[in-house]
């Protein structure tokens, strides 16, 4: 093999470039540490992507998401009929109520109006589940499944809260809060697809000299 294009290769190696194949990497964001593989419900799911949700200048959670496979394409993300995974982490002591008016909002602005009107008994019924808690803190871990054939199961310090939520347009409209087309935070959402956000370079790329190529 040429020198230069030895070289190459050993900086795109050095790198984690996937040479051969892709290895899911853990990733740490705000103090906060994500594995690059988790075991959902007997299903391994790799990191897609991870990232901050802002409010105006304040660090309010970290947000993860886990798919069968690393995708960009929105359709594949919002695929049902694979298993998926959200894991929020709050940044600060939240109340359950600003937590709760957090994601409410945007399922206000990105739910279409008939999903909407499907998951209104769903939203009475998280609502109870989270009244069961008043503080949600940095130790805190809210892990939202979709098992096909089951539905969304939510997971919070460690113990499954209730029965599984079975409606599909639920677990949508989930996903529509930070990967709609109105999401709170557009950075958070291109961090979540695996995208840079605009106008920055990938985290941990780097650039090959093209007189190595």
């Amino acid at each position: 093999m040429h020198r230069r294009s030895i070289l190459a290769w050993s900086l795109l190696s050095a790198a984690g470039w996937p040479l051969t194949q892709a290895h899911a990497q853990a990733v740490e964001v705000s103090g906060v540490r994500f594995p690059g593989e988790v075991n959902a419900n007997g299903t391994k799911l790799v990191l897609n992507g991870a990232g901050v949700r802002h409010k105006l200048i304040f660090q309010m959670y970290v947000l993860a998401l886990y798919l069968p496979k690393k995708t960009r394409s929105l359709a594949e993300v919002n695929d049902l009929s694979t298993p998926k995974r959200l894991v929020l982490r709050p940044l600060k002591d939240l109340s359950t109520n600003e937590l709760g008016r957090l994601l409410t909002k945007g399922i206000e602005t990105n739910a279409t109006k008939e999903d909407f009107v499907k998951i209104v008994p769903d939203l009475s019924r998280i609502g109870q589940l989270m009244a069961a808690y008043s503080r949600v803190l940095p130790s805190d871990a809210l892990i939202m499944d979709w098992v096909p054939g089951v539905g969304f199961v939510a997971t919070f310090r460690g113990k499954v809260q209730g029965e599984p939520f079975p409606e599909p347009a639920f677990f949508r409209t989930l996903l529509k809060i930070w990967l709609g087309d109105q999401p709170p935070d557009a950075k958070l959402k291109s961090l979540l697809l695996g995208e840079p956000p605009a106008g920055e370079a990938a985290p941990g790329a780097t650039t090959i000299p093209q007189e190595l190529l």
